[in-house]
């Protein structure tokens, strides 16, 4: 077992001040010390948040399914004439492949992981490797550690997407997850959901930024939307740094929200 941020030497690991990455955030400022004031040194808490993108465009054309107009028809509205649903069919087709990829980030059939942020005695690191196996391996062994230690490991809906999503592209890519991780139908009780905290037994679905805002804790990055995330990943040197930067405030926004929730 290795300790948090120790990777293998061909991982890049992305820290702040590793490279010149300009000013920080908008929102980070209070929120970067209120965080740190909250993640004492002898914090047993671990946060994270993962990124998503959808697979390679090889990958995606061979899952898509485009429907043919008697299949589409199927689907419209019976009092709909020949020609409003042969339209509708046309309209269909120009934006069918950009709303699959565009939604194929979000399931681990279509998708895979493209950057998992940590976040441990208020410093942050990203896992980064263009192998989504490596990166996986890394994060069961950090995870492993962490459980081991009885260190909580906390997220945002994590219980609910980063965790299973995690799990999936690990039994396809036959990456060994850690039997602690899930008990039979439960998560291990230090996996943390903030989302499930604040449901008090319910099924309340509530955003992150949402929760920031009503805890005054501070918001996501602003003019920067997730569904995104892969354009900005794939895109220029400085495009990634937005890209990381943008998911070290959704991990410190965790941070702080999960301070005023007292899970920490």
């Amino acid at each position: 077992m290795t300790d948090l941020f120790q990777f293998d030497a061909d991982l890049e690991l992305e820290q702040p001040g590793c490279q010149d990455s300009g000013d920080p955030p908008a929102a980070t400022g209070d929120l970067e010390k209120w965080a740190e004031d909250q993640l004492a040194d002898d914090s047993t808490a671990l946060f994270f948040d993962i990124e998503t993108g959808p697979a390679p465009e090889d990958q995606l054309q061979a899952m898509y399914h485009e429907k043919t107009l008697e299949e589409f028809s199927a689907t419209c509205d019976k009092r709909w004439k020949p020609d409003t649903v042969a339209k509708k069919y046309e309209e269909y087709k120009a934006g069918a492949w950009e709303q699959f990829v565009g939604k194929a980030g979000l399931s681990a059939t279509t998708g895979r992981v493209l950057l998992i942020g940590l976040l441990r005695d208020g410093e942050f690191a990203g896992i980064i490797n263009d192998d989504e196996r490596a990166t996986l391996t890394a994060f069961w062994e950090i995870v492993a550690n962490a459980l081991d230690a009885k260190r909580r490991i906390i997220g945002h809906n994590s219980n609910g997407f980063d965790l299973p999503f995690l799990v999936r592209r690990s039994w396809m890519l036959g990456v060994h997850v850690p039997r602690e991780v899930r008990r039979g139908r439960y998560w291990d009780p230090l996996c943390v959901d903030t989302m499930e905290a604040w449901g008090c037994g319910s099924r309340d679905f509530i955003r992150l930024n949402d929760l920031g805002q009503y805890f005054g804790v501070g918001q996501k990055t602003e003019g920067f939307a997730g569904k995104d995330f892969h354009k900005y990943w794939f895109g220029t040197a400085e495009q990634r740094q937005l890209a990381i930067d943008y998911c070290e405030q959704d991990v410190r926004l965790t941070a702080a929200i999960a301070g005023k929730m007292g899970l920490v």
